[in-house]
């Protein structure tokens, strides 16, 4: 009785099935970096599933409220940062794409941190119920990580490596089939027109760190000029997404974790700033502060109803707590 009462009400706060779905994720990610899930177990279907590369394959909320327990050295200090988070909803059905980075420390004295930094991405199903929106499959890809493993030992950690060997482990994500723009290419809710425009960077993320070249394609117009560095001024669609397959085969991992996205649009034109998140080892003092890696300037033309990058710059450099941001 008590769920029921909490979820209708909670179910009636939110303008659209995304920010629902939006929230369920932000409270299951806040439990996972307490390593207290059981406080989300409300949130998953009786006969969900949880496929982590790290952790292993659960089924049924009781092995994945067991299965995704961290173990290992006692923790002083948990970050997690969800970036990138996109939703497709169709017809009570929905898929989430979203970047994770993680840090796991320890306080050493004198402002110096004990770290384990690690990265991944989700792609996540969700149905809607009597209840609201439940989590019937989370899926979770480690990429990269380094410092101290001792923080998670019974983690299954990247071995970086590229190509195929006799050892290799089937990834946990295939953007053809589970990425949301795959699943649900033509979404019930398309949300305002700024969220629209930073779909576009979603989207392109995605498909550049998933090695999905065809869903790249979707993100430029044909016309469409950049700037990005190592190659400097492409033009043309083709050009920018060749170039882009070229950088991106041969690694084993990219992640283009982004936020902080500020919006202008006009019409059926847009100009975009977007800054990127990308990993340093924190100490004390800069842990919680606001560190960019680089920022994109943008301008996006609307084609079809679908937004698209026809001019993207990508610069470089470390952006320390700005407050224009």
């Amino acid at each position: 009785m008590n769920s029921n009462n909490y979820s209708n009400t909670r179910s009636g706060q939110y303008g659209s099935a995304s920010a629902e779905i939006q929230d369920t994720f932000a409270i299951f990610s806040k439990a996972l970096e307490k390593n207290n899930i059981n406080t989300t177990i409300s949130y998953f279907t009786l006969d969900s599933e949880a496929n982590f590369s790290n952790l292993g394959h659960f089924k049924g909320v009781n092995q994945i409220e067991a299965g995704l327990i961290r173990e290992g050295t006692q923790i002083d200090i948990s970050r997690f940062k969800i970036t990138n988070s996109y939703v497709a909803v169709s017809k009570g059905k929905a898929q989430q794409s979203a970047y994770l980075t993680g840090i796991f420390a320890n306080d050493m004295g004198e402002g110096e941190l004990d770290t384990f930094l690690f990265g991944g991405h989700f792609a996540n199903t969700y149905v809607h119920t009597t209840e609201g929106w439940k989590i019937s499959h989370l899926r979770f890809e480690l990429d990269w990580q380094y410092g101290n493993s001792n923080f998670v030992t019974n983690w299954k950690l990247n071995n970086r490596s590229v190509g195929w060997h006799p050892k290799i482990v089937i990834p946990t994500i295939l953007s053809e089939l589970d990425a949301p723009w795959r699943v649900f290419p033509n979404p019930d809710e398309r949300g305002t027109n700024e969220e629209q425009v930073i779909e576009t960077y979603l989207r392109y993320s995605w498909a550049l760190d998933q090695a999905d070249f065809s869903l790249l394609t979707t993100v430029f117009t044909e016309d469409a000029k950049a700037d990005m560095s190592p190659f400097g001024p492409m033009s043309g669609r083709k050009e920018i997404v060749s170039l882009l397959k070229i950088l991106r085969s041969g690694q084993p991992y990219m992640q283009h974790a982004a936020t902080n996205f500020r919006v202008n649009v006009t019409g059926d034109t847009a100009i975009m700033d977007v800054y990127r998140v990308v990993p340093f080892t924190p100490n004390r003092d800069n842990l919680d502060a606001q560190i960019f890696g680089a920022r994109y300037e943008s301008r996006l033309r609307r084609e079809g109803g679908i937004w698209k990058f026809e001019w993207l710059h990508y610069i470089p450099g470390w952006i320390v707590n700005d407050k224009s941001i």
